[in-house]
């Protein structure tokens, strides 16, 4: 005798939330593990004054592109999962990021000009940017916690 299956019950709330920050997690792995190659490409490249003697140009181009569209590929998958609090914490770290570079930015270049200050480094400025909204970003999300 067969016993009656019953319909599967629906899933907890608490089971919908980990299998989401599962997910989620799955993605930060995969943007982490895009930027290793990347960095690790980069780190290549530099170690021969920034040529690469062995590759062709249009294998580079090639593998660029790869990263380029996996990288957006991963984000467009990572922005349809973010919920409400998180669009709010990334869009005020984003905002802060934006004001530290349209601020940042043009007064060293002012300093710079005048003598007071070094020539403005793009590596330092990208560098800064992307801290000031990290940092931003890492407060406002622990800050809940």
């Amino acid at each position: 005798m067969n016993p009656v299956s019953s319909p599967p019950a629906p899933a907890s709330g608490e089971r919908k939330l980990r299998a989401q920050e599962r997910r989620r997690g799955i993605l930060y792995v995969l943007m982490v593990l895009l930027g290793f190659a990347l960095g690790l490409g980069l780190g290549f490249s530099s170690a021969r004054d920034g040529q690469w003697p062995t590759l062709p140009p249009a294998l580079v181009w090639i593998g660029v592109s790869l990263i380029a569209v996996t990288a957006g590929g991963l984000t467009v998958l990572w922005i349809r999962r973010v919920d409400e609090v998180e669009v709010a914490d990334l869009l005020w770290s984003g905002f802060c990021g934006l004001q530290f570079f349209a601020i940042g930015a043009p007064c060293w270049e002012l300093l710079a000009a005048t003598g007071a200050a070094p020539p403005v480094n793009g590596h330092a400025v990208y560098l800064a940017t992307f801290a000031v909204t990290a940092c931003v970003h890492l407060w406002r999300r622990f800050r809940r916690a």
